[in-house]
């Protein structure tokens, strides 16, 4: 019998063959934790009476939660995260100004390649998957792993997507990736491994790859990736030391999946995610002239190159409204620096829109660019829980960059397509 694909990286790291339902102690090639939990981590290794990590060479901590400290107590916090990284000799940090979001930088930076098994203190790690990483959130059991070296998982069963048709004008992966989030059954989806590929996915890049592994984590998905292909090897190229020795690691044709799902990309109008959940997810018509206050474009589902380019492809020539603010997020340096090489930046603020630190931004839980009581927000974060960008007493929709933009021009929830 074959393999999935994230069964034969699976079967790689523990150097045996795998099989779904299996519990297995897989050791991985890199732990990755973000600033507002190294201090908790510390805390825990101290408690247990661990003194140093199983392998610190493997560990990468990025300040992406807060790249800028608010206040006193902020300011502590990264200086406590410095002594730490010291204390246990971690080599891989990346500090304010030096990476930026850590689901994304370490991919621009080469850390990240095909086949490789990722366990993180992140939900949203699976956007390695993009590149064809497996990548697998343990939240707080990441201690145990930086601990001791591994946890148990099981291993998941898989579903497979193949992706089918093309896109029309107007219509982003993000779009894509949120109607698949109310159109898969979450009981179906549950603890599973949720893999891309098809031939649709040629016309999709990298980063449109990154949008759709992040979002099935909020039914329930334990993981996702993308089979790699030479589209990964052309964006990995120059990015990592040796490209040659990167391998297309594809499921076997007679691999066993959970489910096989053929989906068509050619969907008639853009969604958004209405509140309080983020599969709560409707066609744009519907909703249509809801005033907001409150926009944001970034965070790890959408803060690449390309959701720049398409945010100021709207806003070029146009201002915010008045009662509207806009703010926006590269995710990395290299994003934004990126923007600011192709004049983004400067359209950005001619619109009157708010740029902030490569980062999370506003989607790490309000901490910068939080909302009243009362406002609306339409924005590109991960979820629209109450109380996810500060305020329990606000609404939150979620939608693509085109969709955010459009809007925070109107001031009203409003279809991009007739700016285009």
């Amino acid at each position: 019998m074959g393999q999935t694909l994230t069964e034969k990286i699976l079967s790689r790291v523990v150097g045996r063959p795998v099989s779904p339902g299996e519990t297995i102690y897989p050791e991985p090639d890199l732990i990755t934790v973000h600033d507002w939990y190294v201090v908790n981590f510390d805390k825990s290794l101290q408690e247990l009476g661990i003194k140093k990590l199983y392998d610190a060479s493997k560990v990468l901590i990025a300040t992406d939660h807060e790249p800028i400290a608010l206040n006193v107590l902020s300011a502590e916090r990264q200086r406590n995260i410095r002594k730490i990284v010291k204390k246990y000799g971690i080599e891989h940090f990346f500090d304010n100004g030096r990476g930026g979001h850590g689901h994304i930088f370490p991919m621009e930076m080469g850390y990240i390649t095909p086949g490789m098994f990722v366990l993180a203190y992140d939900t949203h790690v699976t956007n390695y998957g993009a590149v064809g990483c497996l990548g697998i959130a343990m939240i707080t059991e990441i201690t145990e792993v930086l601990g001791c070296g591994s946890v148990w998982i099981r291993v998941p069963e898989t579903i497979r997507i193949n992706l089918t048709g093309k896109l029309k004008p107007g219509i982003t992966i993000r779009d894509i990736s949120q109607k698949l989030t109310t159109d898969l059954e979450a009981d179906l989806v549950d603890y599973c491994a949720v893999e891309f590929g098809g031939p649709a996915l040629k016309d999709i890049g990298v980063d449109g790859r990154m949008t759709l592994c992040n979002t099935p984590l909020e039914i329930g998905a334990k993981t996702a990736i993308v089979e790699p292909d030479i589209s990964t090897l052309e964006w990995l190229k120059g990015r990592v030391k040796d490209s040659s020795k990167l391998s297309l690691m594809k499921s076997d044709p007679d691999a066993k999946y959970k489910k096989v799902i053929e989906y068509d990309l050619g969907i008639f109008e853009p969604q958004v995610a209405a509140p309080p959940r983020p599969d709560n997810v409707v066609g744009i018509s519907t909703l249509k002239g809801i005033d907001v206050h409150h926009a944001y474009i970034g965070s790890c589902a959408n803060g690449s190159i390309t959701d720049m380019r398409d945010t100021a492809l709207i806003l070029k020539g146009r201002k915010v409204n008045d009662n509207v603010r806009l703010i926006i997020t590269p995710a990395t340096q290299e994003i934004a620096a990126q923007a600011a090489h192709e004049g983004l930046t400067e359209i950005f603020a001619e619109a009157g829109a708010l740029l902030t630190a490569p980062g999370c931004g506003p989607c790490s839980g309000g901490r910068i660019g939080a909302m009243a009581p009362g406002e609306v927000s339409i924005n590109t974060g991960t979820r629209n829980d109450p109380g996810r960008l500060g305020t329990t007493e606000g609404f939150i929709y979620l939608a693509s960059p085109m969709t955010v933009a459009a809007s925070a021009i109107t001031g009203q929830i409003t279809d991009p397509r007739q700016f285009l």
